[in-house]
């Protein structure tokens, strides 16, 4: 007997969730909660949200599905699939708590269209239909997740994908990956969404762009604001990230073992320290920059143990030079991406191969030596040489050696000269 009223106050009980669950979903689908919610995200956002439809959803979590919801006139946002899930509690009392949150196949405009004044008529204003049925109460929200999810501003664009946590107004990132071109990011992190938003994320990918990188950055920037008034932290940001990469490329040169410390705040970048392996070398840096319609850039940089013959390859003279090079040089310069930048480079620097040979060295030697009045027994020279140095200025592809010296076995030469670097 005992037994028995166990089940029957069990079946009792599990009647009465699916009822509720099932008169949950018959309230929370159809027009009235759709229109309800297109009212209270239009005061929101001060755009007009237009929601094509709203439905209960039962699984895996109670909640709501939103499908094609298009905010701004123009449209700015388009979220195809938004689900919101939370308790049954919180749904029967309409208050969304603890809620988890997941928006994919969706596509986002910026500027987003938040605070704009000139919402279309009748945007905000709530109808008849919708008055029946109160607005939902957003109190808290558990997770947050994107999934194919398309960010787009000044004509480029980042796919999106993330897992996130949010506590109070910090948003946890558990994964955040972003692809554009040859940029691939897997980032995690916290950013504290306040004016200005703070973000201290870590970054790894497989292979990074850095002059795409500075690009997509412009990109995405907030638009300057010009209106008086206007609160100086309103859409700021400052962003610092670890950034590590197997691979990269920068000014058309492919690097590995890639590492730097990223600080953005609003249109200045700063990568320092900036650390890399080419040409069989090291780099050591840092480059500051300023985005917006062009990228103004100032470059410190010293490298050490180049392989000069992997160098010149490089450069398209191959079989020409050998040795070991180090050196280091500051320079600005002022373009569209970062090899434009380089093309318009003005700086200083100085440099010293070691050990190295420079094919028909012998020639020039006798040359020299003829000038000079060698001696009669002079033995003829060899093309190798113990230390190359310079002293050179950097303008617009331009090398300029105002100090040259080399030493070698047969004889020593000083000098000054000119270098085009163009093609």
């Amino acid at each position: 007997m005992t037994r028995r009223v166990i089940l029957i106050g069990l079946a009792l009980v599990i009647a009465t969730i699916v009822a509720a669950a099932g008169a949950a979903y018959w309230l929370f689908s159809g027009d009235g909660i759709r229109l309800a919610l297109e009212s209270q995200a239009s005061q929101w956002l001060g755009q007009p949200v237009r929601i094509a439809s709203a439905n209960g959803q039962l699984f895996p979590r109670l909640g709501i599905q939103l499908r094609e919801v298009r905010i701004g006139d123009p449209l700015k946002m388009r979220l195809a699939d938004v689900e919101v899930s939370t308790s049954l509690r919180s749904l029967l009392s309409r208050r969304i708590e603890e809620a988890d949150v997941l928006v994919s196949d969706s596509r986002i405009e910026l500027p987003l269209p938040i605070g704009a004044a000139d919402a279309s008529p009748g945007a905000t204003e709530t109808p008849s239909s919708a008055s029946v049925i109160p607005a939902m109460e957003i109190v808290s929200v558990r997770t947050i997740a994107l999934r194919d999810v398309v960010v787009a501003s000044r004509g480029r664009e980042i796919a999106l994908s993330a897992d996130a946590a949010l506590n109070g107004s910090e948003l946890r990132l558990a994964r955040f990956v972003a692809s554009s071109g040859q940029t691939n990011l897997d980032a995690s992190g916290t950013i504290a969404l306040g004016s200005p938003i703070e973000a201290r994320l870590e970054v790894s990918a497989n292979r990074l762009d850095v002059d795409e990188l500075l690009v997509l950055a412009s990109a995405f920037l907030p638009e300057k604001s010009a209106p008086s008034g206007a609160s100086s932290g309103a859409g700021s940001a400052r962003v610092s990230a670890h950034i590590t990469a197997e691979a990269a490329r920068a000014a058309s040169v492919d690097v590995s073992t890639f590492s730097t410390d990223l600080l953005l705040d609003n249109e200045r970048i700063t990568l320092e320290p900036l650390r890399f392996n080419l040409f069989g070398g090291t780099y050591d840096g840092a480059l500051r920059a300023t985005v917006g319609d062009a990228l103004d850039v100032r470059l410190t940089s010293t490298v050490a143990k180049i392989d000069v013959a992997q160098l010149a390859a490089f450069g398209g003279v191959p079989d020409t030079i050998t040795g070991l090079l180090t050196g280091n040089a500051t320079v600005a310069g002022r373009g569209a991406d970062l090899a434009a930048v380089l093309r318009s480079a003005r700086g200083t620097g100085s440099a010293s191969i070691a050990d190295g040979t420079i094919k028909r060295l012998n020639l020039i030697r006798t040359v020299v030596l003829f000038f000079g009045r060698p001696e009669p027994d002079a033995a003829p020279g060899a093309d190798a040489f113990d230390q190359m140095q310079a002293k050179f200025s950097l303008a617009e592809e331009v090398v300029y050696a105002q100090e040259f010296t080399m030493r070698s076995p047969d004889a020593d030469i000083a000098g000054q000269g000119r270098l085009s670097l163009a093609s």
